[in-house]
């Protein structure tokens, strides 16, 4: 499985500050004249902020302390980090809630900030309170006309729709934000869009014009010396050659972007890429080099308290169990993995290794249990709004189906699943369903529906620039 670098985050800073020690809840930092300042900052970071609060000082001194605690949480500029320790998770949760009543008392937050609050709100599983932030920002900037903020609001908008799986309206955000930043002259910020278009190009399984989008902005962080920023192409193109089985060159990309990111000193970004790294050389068929990059992702994120990160490794160690036969140690890792997503609040990581599951132990026949996880899998990604991963989960819930001779039930599941794909574009799984809908015709022995839904399913690929591969081409379709 490849982990996408880029799912999560796609503006990012040079080097975030992460001076924070723990979850401490007292701010020393820049407002050194003014010791109530900082008394404002304490009250913010612990969801402390009552009305009496809101009279006793200025909004220019509240917005001052809601920014300070913002930059020392690590929210820094307009850009959004790729995820959050657990350390800082309460903190981020108590700012939110002071946010919340800031606003609720009719006090007017920058749009920078509203920004900050968007990307904490997103990185703590607030999807709807992070888009009305997002919203409030691009409201602001444009009373304002400030067209740079407004594409910074834009990408963040764009990248949202993109995660809900909402690609109708993802892609004219990120569009639009790219022509305002062409249009400031602003080269940096324009690659920052690139990236973001590169994702939902990525997303959409269009391969060829997310690798192009890519280099463009590869070239243009390398000319402007942005040494994360390429780090991130470099990562966004290693993606798209292990999704292609070019795992030679994924490794050299990755490589690559794993040098910027220890240059940095970014531990998160270098866990994550030893995790892909991971996964090629799992794919190359070298086990203990991919289990020796998980223990040293994993030693990675527990030296900085990701515990999301260790889940997210239990997950890949269950993976390498899987490929060498280890069933139940995999089952007992997947589970652990599970366990621990659903103790962070990870939604969706808890969805996809519900899914992960399912399908160990529909691998070893197993699909009255498959189909149980599988079903979990489905509520969390309704939940989420996440199209394709519905798509997904209502696909394997009906091979579950399949495989136990329930054929009507099986079709309804394909059916759905078709439905939804096709909502989500999500063209590889809606040929998927086709081709499983004509193993049920051939088992009703109608031969001509079976063909006229094999033909159907080729001709969805190649109608939307995706190549026929497997068992439709290997039987001429």
């Amino acid at each position: 499985m490849v982990s996408i670098f880029l799912r999560d985050s796609l503006i990012h800073d040079h080097q975030l500050n992460k001076s924070m020690e723990g979850d401490s809840t007292s701010i020393d930092g820049n407002f050194n004249s003014n010791a109530a300042h900082i008394n404002i900052a304490d009250s913010v970071i612990m969801g402390d902020i009552t009305q009496q609060t809101i009279i006793q000082n200025s909004p220019e001194d509240l917005a001052k302390a809601m920014a300070l605690v913002l930059e020392k949480l690590g929210f820094v500029g307009n850009s959004q980090q790729s995820q959050i320790s657990s350390e800082k998770n309460s903190s981020i949760v108590n700012v939110l809630k002071a946010s919340k009543f800031m606003i609720s008392s009719g006090l007017k937050i920058e749009g920078t900030t509203e920004l900050k609050l968007g990307n904490a709100a997103r990185l703590t599983g607030r999807l709807s309170t992070a888009m009305e932030h997002y919203e409030r920002a691009i409201s602001t900037f444009r009373s304002e006309s400030n067209r740079n903020g407004e594409a910074d609001a834009l990408i963040n908008i764009g990248l949202m729709s993109l995660n809900q799986g909402k690609v109708n309206e993802a892609y004219p955000a990120l569009r639009d934000a790219q022509a305002i930043k062409f249009e400031l002259g602003e080269e940096n910020g324009e690659a920052d869009a690139l990236l973001a278009m590169a994702n939902l190009n990525l997303s959409l399984k269009q391969n060829d014009e997310a690798e192009q989008l890519f280099k463009r902005a590869l070239e243009i962080k390398q000319r402007n010396n942005d040494e994360n920023g390429k780090a991130i192409a470099l990562s966004g193109l290693g993606n798209i050659h292990e999704l292609r089985n070019e795992f030679s060159s994924a490794q050299s990309h990755y490589r690559e972007a794993l040098i910027t990111k220890r240059k940095l000193g970014d531990v998160e970004g270098e866990a994550l890429i030893l995790a892909n790294l991971s996964n090629i050389a799992t794919n190359l068929g070298d086990i203990g080099e991919a289990q020796r990059l998980t223990r040293e992702s994993m030693d990675l994120r527990r030296e900085i308290g990701d515990r999301r990160g260790e889940s997210y490794a239990l997950g890949a160690k269950a993976e390498q169990a899987q490929v060498r036969g280890d069933f139940s140690e995999a089952e007992h890792l997947y589970k652990s993995s599970i366990k621990s997503k659903r103790k962070l609040g990870d939604r969706r990581g808890q969805a996809d290794t519900l899914n992960a599951l399912g399908g160990l132990l529909e691998h070893q026949d197993k699909f009255k249990e498959a189909k149980t996880y599988y079903e979990q899998s489905l509520v969390i990604m309704k939940e989420l709004c996440d199209l394709e991963g519905e798509a997904m989960a209502l696909f394997n819930i009906g091979n579950t189906y399949l495989y136990q001779d329930q054929s009507q039930k099986a079709k309804d599941k394909f059916n759905s699943s078709i439905i939804v794909a096709k909502t989500a574009r999500d063209h590889e799984g809606h040929s998927l369903a086709l081709i499983q809908l004509a193993a049920i015709a051939e088992r009703q022995n109608d031969i001509e529906k079976r063909h006229s839904l094999l033909i159907q399913a080729a001709a969805i690929l190649t109608q939307n620039g995706l190549t026929v591969e497997g068992w439709l081409a290997d039987n001429g379709y």
